[in-house]
């Protein structure tokens, strides 16, 4: 198997192509459960990209990082590895017990988080995902927490059948 190692955009940029570096690392690996081929390396390292389909939440309360109300990852089949990048550009539309509607877009790595400092979620809320060409995918009954991938993990749980997939 061919592994391409990218750190920072370093690869890219002395390539003459590509984004500035950031401090994002990623890795590129061909693989049946990561079918994206990109799959997060940078351990701890802060980035809104970082470590896909692990319950961000959890994570973020004993590591010390930014609040989250809601976080999670959007994948292309309900069953995909940890750390493997999901689908970016895919709505996340959360409605609280209030009524108040909030849409999160799923980033390069198919992440999406509302930070606790950036509004309040009244439990308990329902969701559903949008994908850009307007399909959309309810989940079908109420939750009470936030941490999305706690449940849509790779093999599911909690009810969940696994990841959380557009189709």
């Amino acid at each position: 198997m061919r592994t391409w190692l990218v750190v920072s955009g370093v690869l890219a940029g002395l390539l003459g192509c590509g984004p500035a570096p950031t401090a994002a690392k990623t890795q590129m690996v061909a693989t049946s459960v990561c079918p994206s081929g990109v799959k997060w390396i940078g351990g701890k390292s802060e980035s809104p990209e970082m470590n896909p389909g692990q319950a961000c939440i959890s994570c973020h309360a004993t590591e010390k990082g930014p609040a989250l109300l809601i976080a999670g990852t959007v994948y292309s089949t309900l069953s995909q590895a940890n750390d493997c990048n999901g689908l970016a550009g895919v709505k996340v539309q959360i409605t609280d017990a209030n009524r108040q509607v909030t849409t999160l877009t799923s980033n390069a790595a198919g992440n999406f988080f509302l930070e606790s400092k950036s509004g309040s979620i009244a439990l308990p809320y329902t969701a559903k995902i949008i994908t850009p060409s307007g399909g959309e995918r309810p989940m079908v009954s109420p939750q009470m927490s936030g941490d999305c991938n706690s449940c849509h993990t790779e093999k599911g749980s909690g009810g969940a059948p696994g990841r959380i997939a557009p189709f």
